[in-house]
């Protein structure tokens, strides 16, 4: 238990590039993950009755959790495919040392951290979806002061977005709610740039006023 209680402390000095709503504070795994949590558990239960959102708090919790040995790899900008390798091999090796660590004492974290990355429930399918989702959320509330601070033009930005539907599509196409509610971020955060052109966003469809817009009839999202 204080073995866990320190790395939990750990993970929460763990920073992200994004920022709090001053745009000074940077935003820990900590901070990461109690959003998503709140977010995920939220949205589940009001659009997504058929899934289970204790388990979706609990893929939440541990979601970034490799993190707190293999530190947080910023994917603002596309990836080249030797550092997704790489990434990919530090996180691996940090799972490998969780399961060590705990695996004769509290083996829950390092199973539910497999359990998450094989993505074979739509509850860890949705919680990952989500966790693309929230930057842009980070984006809205600071201004996009992390975009700006990275040197991010919106017609950069705009291409980094339309790329990630494809990697959304790879496990999160049994959600396509979400990807309407992804459009409807990324149209705010270049709105938040102050910079929006017609040439450069994203086409939203004009009915994508707000979130609960999104929700076909019957109140589902």
């Amino acid at each position: 238990m204080i073995s866990l209680g320190g790395l939990a402390l750990d993970f929460g000095r763990v920073n992200r590039i994004t920022y709090h709503q001053d745009g000074l504070t940077p935003e820990s795994d900590t901070d990461h993950t109690v959003m998503l949590g709140l977010i995920a558990c939220a949205l589940a239960d009001r659009y997504f009755p058929d899934l289970n959102v204790g388990l979706i708090a609990q893929y939440a919790l541990v979601h970034d959790f490799v993190e707190v040995y293999a530190g947080d790899t910023p994917t603002l900008r596309m990836q080249s495919s030797d550092a997704k390798a790489e990434k990919a091999a530090r996180e691996q090796a940090a799972l490998v040392r969780i399961h060590r660590e705990f695996r004769g004492t509290l083996p829950w974290v390092a199973t539910l951290i497999s359990s998450y990355e094989t993505r074979l429930t739509p509850e860890a399918r949705f919680v990952k979806a989500l966790d693309k989702l929230l930057p842009k959320i980070t984006h809205i509330l600071n201004g996009a002061v992390t975009i700006r601070k990275q040197g991010m033009r919106p017609e950069e930005l705009a291409d980094r977005y339309e790329a990630q539907i494809g990697e959304l599509q790879t496990y999160a196409a049994d959600f396509p709610a979400l990807f309407d509610l992804r459009w409807v971020l990324v149209d705010r955060v270049l709105c938040s740039l102050g910079e929006q052109d017609a040439s450069v966003a994203p086409q939203v469809p004009s009915r994508m006023k707000t979130v609960e817009d999104a929700a076909p009839a019957g109140g589902v999202l």
